[in-house]
């Protein structure tokens, strides 16, 4: 039976996390339509923008993983919460590329600290039979955050401008920061190697088969289901169906319908992700259903450039959604998992420096491919590199098959 302090304490960074993330989440759906009114001079700086604070992550998360290592959680996300807060404040008075960039190289920094800071609190709360059930509860919680940045952000945007929007947004940060200084325990540095973990020195871990094949599947998978299957989504069905489709009688855009197929995504994580936690727990094991989610993602993106009938082909893309979510508890229970038995600070900050790299590199990679060989062989691409991971995760999987 878990103790219910551990539980409210993932709960608790949750929240403090979604309320962060809410006023970056409203960026990706006012920007592209209202960047004249940010001051910014093309939408090519829009994509510079939005990309900058994951790019800024690259060099930012070795050196968060040592501030962990040398101060408490508690103090970081303290720090990252009065960061949330005043980012939001900043990006209603900048104007220009220089400020914006500036503003998201700090948003970068702050997401780093959040994010590291989830992990760490998840593996002090876990034990060795529920990491995954809190893995996919502190997941799916802070992504009420992004649901409610892109939902409320859009609609606030069209109809009271980005500037309230965006002082909403900080209004939404605001109770993160009187949250973390009351409600967060304070707990010691994340110092060497968890209670109970075998010894072993940074080198040794670095040059570790189980780590490597961990970091270097997430980091492809990301690449593919978080980075190059979001950019290009829109542009895959334009593809097929022009630069509008027929649903129930009514001609809606590709990018609406691209938004709306995103959104359903960041509405059912709060309850899918602790179930598949939960089963990742279980017999069943976190090598069998990650192996099964390549399988999976493999055959839908494999589906995604067949001539299927609307509505059908629509659940292909409702599915590949479902999958990402599954791949991305898994993936982070994975880490998790590795951390537990060796060098914390190490493991998780080379796996968040993984998983923001694949991010970076999916929307560049997949539209030099699309460029390259176009849509379909872009996508058949992604579903044979999913096969390989796969195969390698059925036949001989690097991590033990029965997990936490």
């Amino acid at each position: 039976m878990m103790p219910p302090s551990a539980r409210r304490q993932v709960i608790t960074f949750a929240l403090i996390t979604a309320a962060c993330v809410a006023a970056d989440a409203m960026l990706y759906v006012t920007l592209p339509v209202h960047w004249k009114e940010a001051g910014l001079g093309s939408l090519w700086e829009v994509g510079v923008v939005l990309s900058l604070n994951r790019l800024a992550r690259l060099p930012l998360n070795p050196i968060m993983g040592w501030v962990y290592s040398k101060v408490s959680i508690k103090s970081c996300t303290v720090f990252a919460a009065l960061l949330s807060l005043l980012i939001p404040l900043g990006y209603a008075a900048a104007s220009g590329l220089a400020a914006w960039a500036a503003l998201r190289v700090l948003w970068g920094l702050a997401w780093s600290l959040l994010k590291l800071g989830g992990l760490f609190t998840v593996m002090q709360a876990a034990g060795e039979h529920d990491r995954g059930y809190f893995i996919g509860l502190y997941t799916g919680t802070y992504r009420l955050g992004n649901l409610l940045g892109m939902l409320g952000g859009g609609l606030l945007a069209d109809a009271m401008g980005l500037h309230v929007t965006l002082l909403a947004g900080a209004l939404v940060a605001a109770p993160a920061l009187p949250a973390a200084i009351f409600l967060l325990r304070r707990t010691p540095p994340q110092t060497g190697a968890p209670k109970h973990a075998e010894k072993t020195s940074v080198f040794s871990l670095l040059r570790s088969k189980e780590l490597f094949w961990v970091l270097v599947t997430c980091l492809f998978v990301t690449l593919i289901i978080e980075g190059f299957f979001m950019s290009t989504l829109s542009a895959l069905m334009a593809g097929h169906w022009g630069e509008s489709v027929t649903l129930f009688g009514m001609a809606v855009g590709c990018a609406t319908v691209s938004g709306m197929v995103q959104s359903l995504r960041w509405g059912w994580d709060p309850l899918l992700s602790p179930l598949v936690g939960r089963l990742s727990d279980g017999r069943l094991g976190r090598v069998t259903m990650f192996a099964g989610g390549c399988w999976a993602a493999a055959a839908l993106f494999a589906l995604t450039t067949l001539p299927l009938p609307l509505l059908p082909w629509m659940a292909v893309l409702i599915a590949i959604e479902l999958c990402c979510t599954t791949m991305t508890t898994l993936s982070d229970a994975l880490a998790t998992d590795v951390a537990s038995r060796s060098q914390a600070v190490v493991v998780i900050t080379a796996y968040t420096l993984a998983i923001d790299l694949g991010a970076a590199l999916g929307p560049l990679g997949g539209f030099t491919l699309i460029s390259l060989w176009g849509l379909e062989a872009a996508y058949l691409a992604a579903a044979l590199l999913l096969v390989l991971f796969a195969l390698r995760w059925s036949i001989r999987p690097p991590v033990p098959r029965h997990g936490a």
